[in-house]
């Protein structure tokens, strides 16, 4: 994954209610400044990004993979009104890869997505998403391992993640925002949001999206850690895990890591 401790930050957020407009309802084309009033960041996690005209992501690079983001009208399924179509293909094998039909709501956000793998074996998968008023992700429903995500908010920031999964499973995630290192909130200046490295949100594919600004907003400050109280069938168990920062100059993150790997997330700024 991807900070010097900063103590006391009273920054504006990309969710803070009382400085980020809400979004008109009839607005249904995504943007990355719905998303990142700050603008995206360079580069993040080794991603760089290209946008057009309308501020809208249309290619992602990693160096293993390219993700290019169409927009208009597709119709693998006539149920459905996919506006967006997310290609990802692998660098070395161009021919290995996923499509992803995306249906948008009036927020700008993916509420429905259909997945479809090119090798022609694997059954497609389904996406389920819902948003608060304030345009943040509250509930994933994935078809794949029946995984279904229920996230809590408080004063613009995610406190907690319920994951059921259709073996029973169960697992709730209490988010932090202060830590020993960090007596205070940090703003989430940069307005960044990994689902799965922050939350716990398994996102697999459909993470990289929300550079794309397709996955609603952020939180307002950012995480200091978690902990989870994980049932596994007779099995219960608590894990703790603490995060840590570096930020610039313009008091945006340029690292993220956690306790139980050192190697972290870079990000990069215009």
């Amino acid at each position: 994954m991807g900070l010097v401790s900063l103590i006391g930050l009273s920054l504006a957020s990309c969710s803070d209610d009382d400085d980020a407009p809400m979004v008109p309802e009839n607005v249904s084309e995504p943007t990355t400044e719905n998303v990142f009033p700050e603008g995206l960041p360079s580069n993040a996690a080794g991603a760089t990004f290209t946008t057009n005209e309308k501020g809208q992501v249309t290619k992602i690079e990693d160096g293993s993979s390219n993700i290019t983001f169409e927009y208009g009208s597709f119709t693998p399924s006539r149920a459905h009104n996919f506006t967006v179509l997310m290609k990802e293909r692998d660098t070395i094998s161009p021919n290995s890869g996923l499509d992803i039909y995306m249906e948008i709501n009036q927020q700008g956000f993916v509420s429905y997505a259909y997945e479809v793998y090119l090798d022609g074996e694997s059954e497609p998968d389904e996406w389920w998403f819902e948003y608060n008023t304030d345009g943040q992700l509250t509930r994933l429903k994935r078809s794949e391992g029946g995984d279904d995500f229920k996230i809590t908010y408080a004063n613009g920031d995610i406190t907690k993640v319920s994951q059921d999964q259709e073996d029973g499973d169960h697992r709730e995630y209490t988010i932090s925002y202060t830590n020993t290192e960090y007596k205070n909130v940090v703003a989430n200046k940069g307005c960044v949001m990994l689902f799965d490295d922050f939350f716990q949100i398994d996102m697999d594919e459909m993470g990289i999206a929300y550079y794309a600004g397709l996955l609603g907003k952020a939180t307002k400050n950012l995480p200091m850690g978690y902990t989870e109280i994980s049932k596994e069938g007779d099995n219960s168990y608590t894990y703790e895990e603490t995060y840590h920062w570096i930020l610039n100059s313009d008091n945006l993150p340029t690292k993220f890591w956690s306790d139980s790997d050192s190697y972290g997330i870079t990000f990069s700024w215009k």
